[in-house]
Parts: C-alpha cells; structure tokens; sequence
C-alpha cells in the first residue's frame, strides 16, 4: 500500500515500529481472531455521520443484490457522498434507479445512497 490519498492519515496509519493502523477491531479469545468492526470508516455528509456498513447490510437485503460496497466520494459543498458498488446475484436484473428507490426510502435523508455503480455478478 502507497498511503491513503490524505497524506496525515497515511502518516498516523503507519508506526515506526512497522506496523499498519487499518483501524480494524479485533477481538482474540481463545487464540482465535474475530473481526468485531472497522473503528473510523464513516462518511461526513453535510457534516452528518453516515456509517458505510449499515448501508451495505441494506442493499445487501435487496433480493438482486448479492455485494455492496459503499465508501465516500468527495463532493466540495458537502464533504462526502455516499457511493454504492454493487455485485448482483447471478441472474438478477436490476437498474441502478431501482437500487436508489429501494435503499432511500428505507433510510433518513443525509443517509441516501447518491450513486450506484453496478459491477456485474458475483462470482
């Protein structure tokens, strides 16, 4: 990995004893590693948190869609936009219009999915 694409994060993820910071949240319990969360992937969105996951788990309940994705897109006038990638289920039809009215009338409005990007079928 090259950095993030701001150049402070890039030097608070890296520690000198070698170590990356990828903010994960591991749990160790009986020698096992259980992934618990990621502690800052979070969107600003007019200055609203808008938690990535809590949408991917929404879409992910759409009968088309088998993966999503959803990360912040920058947009000047309000920090971030949310984005979705999508992956469908083999088979399944669905437009990105559809995507957008499913998933935003089932969430607040600073949380509405902005774009969908449709990147095929899962494999």
């Amino acid at each position: 990995m090259r950095g993030y694409a701001d150049p402070e994060e890039t030097r608070k993820a890296f520690t000198l004893d070698g170590w990356l910071r990828t903010g994960d949240i591991i749990e160790i319990r009986d020698g096992f590693l259980y992934f618990r969360g990621v502690k800052k992937r979070m969107i600003k969105y007019k200055g609203y948190p808008v938690f990535p996951r809590d949408l991917e788990l929404m879409l992910e309940q759409h009968p088309a869609v088998s993966r999503a994705i959803v990360r912040g897109e920058p947009r000047e006038d309000v920090g971030q936009i949310p984005v979705a990638e999508i992956w469908l289920k083999p088979g399944a039809r669905v437009s990105e219009e559809e995507l957008l009215e499913w998933v935003n009338t089932r969430v607040a409005p600073y949380k509405r999915v902005r774009k969908i990007i449709l990147r095929g079928e899962s494999t």
